[in-house]
């Protein structure tokens, strides 16, 4: 009995077993391997990081949308002899800012930044440059714009709305920048739609007189100028010179990037609404008021009665009828043909040149307010060819020779540069 128990404890185990064996041995040596693999590579996210960093970059997300840095860069190989190399930078430091812009407007009843601003507590209202008292908002809006374009290195100075004169930024810079950083800043408080407005020229010298001479160009010299709208979503929309059209870029929250949502905007044939401030219709000259009783009732080619939609809002007024078309102007003389004017104009003029209507569409309308700061100019001639162009899609009515041929008479000096 003993030798027959000592013959079965020594025999081989059962074949099953051995493969059972064979079988975690191998797992085990996988994963150690996979172990040492992942020990010594990046993760996926750092390995897809380094493998965009050694090829072009791409031109879209994930959702199909080109970026806004590969836009300009196609936009740049496409016309090489209009758009300058550094172009790019200055309008990708003004994208970050109003991402900026955007996001603290959104926030503006969380974080306190509805209301006037004020240098000390219950002290008055500050003023910007045309009289106005300055919210919380246009503040912050002209800070992180100014801190944008010092950071690139491309901006020689910038001339904005809410800054007396114009602001040295970098000697040597090759551009000079006007803005508007917040364009309908009264309406942030009841969260209606505001935006920021801009202006590229090419720098004329570092001197303070060249400086200023470079922000008080005339209109047509523009490298670049565009709005951003502040909304249901923020839009991006620019131009970057003859040729090149006008476009829509989208903000895109997920991945904090603007995305092309629209290539060469296009003006609708025809449009069903008008806007301006009918609250001021006493003021307006008889001509004016002719118009737009015709447009309520009905009287042009279609027979159907415009109706009114207004935001107080160049840019947002603006922008509707770029997307629907139609009619809006501004009968009084407080838009600034520096930071508003020439900007939406050039705009404007690459929608309609898109289209082949030069001649009739050429300008941008300011309807009688073209001043710099306060100052009217051509207010009467403009009211009676107004009021002979019932059916044509007009945006804020400004003739083609005051934005293309004017020089400078046309351009108002801006106060003197402070010392900073």
């Amino acid at each position: 009995m003993k030798d027959q128990f000592q013959s079965k404890s020594t025999s081989p185990p059962p074949t099953r077993f051995v493969l059972l064996a064979l079988v975690l041995l191998l797992a085990a040596i996988t994963n150690s391997v996979d172990a040492l693999l992942h020990a010594a590579a990046p993760s996926l996210p750092h390995r897809l990081a380094i493998r965009r960093m050694a090829t072009p970059p791409t031109t879209t997300t994930i959702t199909g949308r080109q970026t806004l840095l590969s836009f300009l860069h196609e936009e740049r190989a496409a016309q090489p002899t209009l758009i300058d190399d550094d172009l790019h930078l200055v309008l990708a430091a003004i994208a970050s800012a109003v991402k900026r812009i955007s996001h603290a407007v959104r926030r503006a009843g969380i974080v306190d930044l509805t209301g006037l601003y004020t240098t000390e507590q219950g002290g008055e209202a500050t003023l910007n440059k045309g009289g106005e008292k300055q919210k919380k908002v246009d503040v912050l809006a002209n800070d992180i714009l100014k801190e944008h374009l010092e950071d690139c290195g491309q901006v020689a100075a910038f001339a904005s709305e809410e800054e007396e004169g114009v602001i040295p930024l970098q000697t040597g810079g090759k551009f000079v920048v006007v803005l508007d950083p917040l364009d309908g800043s009264s309406n942030v408080d009841a969260s209606i739609p505001t935006g920021t407005i801009f202006a590229v020229y090419r720098s004329l010298g570092d001197s303070p007189a060249q400086l200023q001479a470079g922000a008080l160009q005339a209109g047509k010299h523009q490298l670049a100028a565009g709005y951003c709208l502040f909304s249901a979503a923020t839009l991006l929309v620019l131009t970057m010179g003859r040729g090149t059209g006008t476009h829509v870029l989208t903000l895109d929250p997920h991945i904090g990037e603007f995305v092309l949502t629209t290539r060469r905007l296009q003006l609708p044939s025809r449009g069903s609404s008008y806007s301006l401030n009918e609250g001021r219709y006493e003021d307006w000259p008889q001509g004016l008021q002719s118009y737009v009783t015709d447009m309520k009732l009905g009287k042009n080619q279609s027979q159907k009665p415009y109706k009114l939609v207004y935001v107080c809002s160049l840019v947002a007024d603006a922008h509707w009828v770029l997307i629907r078309g139609g009619m809006a102007c501004n009968p009084r003389s407080h838009l600034r043909l520096c930071y508003e004017g020439n900007p939406m104009g050039l705009v404007r003029i690459y929608v309609s040149l898109l289209e082949g209507r030069e001649d009739s569409c050429l300008c941008f309308c300011v309807f009688g307010s073209c001043s710099v700061f306060t100052s009217p100019l051509f207010t009467h001639p403009l009211l009676h060819w107004y009021e002979e162009m019932p059916e044509q899609n007009i945006s804020f009515v400004l003739l083609r020779f005051i934005f293309f041929l004017t020089s400078s008479f046309l351009l108002l000096p801006l106060p003197p540069p402070l010392n900073r």
